[in-house]
């Protein structure tokens, strides 16, 4: 299985994408709750988003796509994105890494409410038990101040020798090979790899559906699966 990097579009040509933002700032704590990686299993319905950017204001509501970064109040949801509920339904019948959740959510865009979700992926009380997806042991990292290969027995490891590296010879290891015990379609690393990784198969879903908003990349590494 071929793996790429996903990232949300920045830009559309021209254009700056819209990011989503909260009307309601009482709602902040739950935003630092969600981006902290925590499961709230009572949350409200987060009725409303609306469109903003770093664009002209009459463009912010140039066009609404599946896909929207917060910004704003609602950027304290960094491990998180507003999804449309065709992408929710998509994403669905897929294999996406644990913990993960969707809340309710409305946007607001041209007078007109529509339904959305928070897509919940990642955050510091989760990005652990995602690492577990990794053979850290099996899994291939180049010391760039020695050339050679290094392995790791797992992830405390890893940041233990990579914070050494970084101390005493300004540099990290890269990424050659990642061997993952999961057959995924999404696995977000953007907490502790700063990639997030799609399957072939779901991107071309995403492409065939017309799912909008996102944007693929080849990865300078290999990823393998070893169930």
């Amino acid at each position: 299985m071929k793996y790429y990097k996903i990232d949300v579009k920045s830009f559309y040509e021209e254009r700056i994408a819209s990011r989503a933002n909260f009307i309601d700032k009482s709602q902040d704590e739950y935003f630092k709750k969600i981006s902290n990686g925590e499961i709230i299993l009572d949350a409200p319905i987060f009725d409303y988003f609306y469109l903003e950017s770093f664009d002209d204001e009459k463009y912010w509501e140039w066009n609404l796509f599946d896909i929207h970064k917060f910004i704003g109040e609602a950027s304290r949801m960094l491990g998180a994105l507003l999804i449309s509920k065709k992408a929710k339904n998509l994403f669905d019948n897929f294999k996406i890494s644990e913990p993960h959740l969707y809340y309710n959510s409305k946007v607001i865009y041209k007078n007109e409410r529509i339904e959305y979700y928070i897509f919940q992926f990642t955050g510091k009380l989760i990005y652990r038990e995602l690492t577990k997806y990794i053979n850290f042991s099996k899994s291939e990292f180049l010391n760039p101040a020695t050339g050679l290969l290094s392995s790791f027995k797992n992830i405390d490891d890893y940041i233990e020798q990579s914070e050494k590296l970084y101390f005493e010879k300004d540099t990290d290891f890269i990424k050659k090979k990642l061997i993952i015990n999961n057959d995924l379609d999404f696995f977000p690393m953007q907490s502790f790899f700063k990639d997030n990784l799609v399957s072939e198969r779901l991107r071309q879903v995403i492409e065939k559906e017309n799912i909008t908003g996102f944007e693929f990349s080849e990865l300078d590494y290999e990823v393998v699966i070893d169930l």
